[in-house]
């Protein structure tokens, strides 16, 4: 069995073993105990060392430290500086180990040491309280502050990560659609029209190097290579509706100057991103949308409908990723079939 001992348990032991030597001498001459001898002294060495093993053997410490100053107490050796290192195990065994074995560890350690306080009621709960109940608490305490603390980081990675998927979906997913449609032109004109196939080729190697660009953009992210800050802005949205005019997708666009935050940008450009993609890959031949993006009574709005025929839908990952960004806002998004399809977001512009 391997364990490495830290260096905080180690300067622990260290302060805990020249206290409790150099200050029990004192003890002794306040207490007129008897005097000290070697046995006093390997007991309080004992009881110190057993802090080496808090971290990673919690309950070594506790049996280790409870039994040296049970036999130096049943010793008659003067009560003094040793009990520090009682505090100091009851306190680790809280925060390293179960809260069940942390109870059970101090009530052994008071059934074995309070036999020998010999004095009233009253200061036998006190010296209870002080020595075993308050160190046990503020143990179980501190066990549960970096609990929270971890739980914060668990959830930061993960909405990292959830985001980071999102993004990759977003590109890979817009890319992969776009050149879908331009392939199959492509195919479709390569005998009877050679300069509209050359074109839809030069569109597909345009949209591969912006979907890769995009996806080593967020890989390198993710290493912590690559700024967190965004670069994509609502004037990418006018290219972005250029490359579906290419695709064969017939878009207008009204996009209005707002100044945003880098965030509040990337949003709408995915969300109308993700909404043409979907136009793209659901619409019949002939459909044609229109995307706005404008600010009006203190809200940011983001609008994107189709020619399409009315009719239902099912609310995918596409749709649950927008609108997971517009609610991330503090926004709203809605989609309606009744008439072609709408995507409507919006989202508070920022104060």
């Amino acid at each position: 069995m391997q364990f490495r001992i830290k260096w905080q348990d180690i300067a622990l032991t260290v302060a805990l073993l020249c206290f409790g030597l150099g200050g029990t001498r004192f003890a002794a001459l306040l207490q007129g105990a008897k005097n000290l001898d070697v046995l006093a002294y390997l007991l309080i060495t004992l009881a110190a060392a057993g802090l080496l093993f808090r971290s990673v053997r919690p309950l070594w410490t506790v049996g280790i430290t409870t039994l040296s100053i049970a036999v130096y107490l049943a010793l008659a050796y003067p009560f003094g500086p040793i009990l520090m290192s009682g505090v100091a195990a009851m306190y680790a065994v809280a925060v390293y180990a179960r809260i069940e074995l942390a109870a059970a560890s101090a009530l052994a350690y008071a059934l074995v040491i309070l036999p020998w306080w010999n004095d009233t009621v009253t200061s036998w709960i006190t010296w209870s309280a002080g020595w075993i109940l308050l160190p046990v608490a503020a143990g179980v305490l501190m066990r549960l502050r970096k609990r929270s603390v971890v739980d914060v980081r668990e959830r930061a990675v993960i909405s990292e990560r959830l985001r980071l998927a999102q993004e990759v979906h977003d590109v890979v997913g817009h890319g992969l659609s776009v050149i879908a449609m331009q392939a199959g032109v492509a195919l479709y004109v390569l005998d009877k029209d050679p300069a509209k196939a050359r074109a839809s080729l030069e569109a597909i190697r345009d949209t591969s190097k912006e979907a890769l660009d995009g996806l080593r953009s967020e890989l390198d992210t993710l290493r912590g290579s690559a700024p967190l800050t965004p670069t994509i802005t609502l004037a990418d949205i006018p290219p972005l509706a250029a490359r579906m005019r290419e695709a064969g997708l017939e878009v207008s666009v009204e996009v209005e100057e707002v100044e945003l935050p880098d965030n509040y940008q990337l949003a709408v450009y995915r969300i109308v991103q993700e909404s043409l993609t979907n136009v793209l890959r659901h619409s019949s031949p002939g459909v044609t949308a229109s995307v706005r993006v404008y600010a009006v009574r203190g809200e940011l709005v983001v609008h994107v409908t189709d020619t399409g025929t009315a009719g239902g839908f099912t609310e995918g990952h596409g749709i649950t990723g927008m609108r997971s960004r517009a609610e991330a806002l503090g926004g709203t998004l809605q989609v309606d079939g009744s008439h072609g399809f709408a995507v409507i977001a919006r989202i508070p512009l920022p104060a």
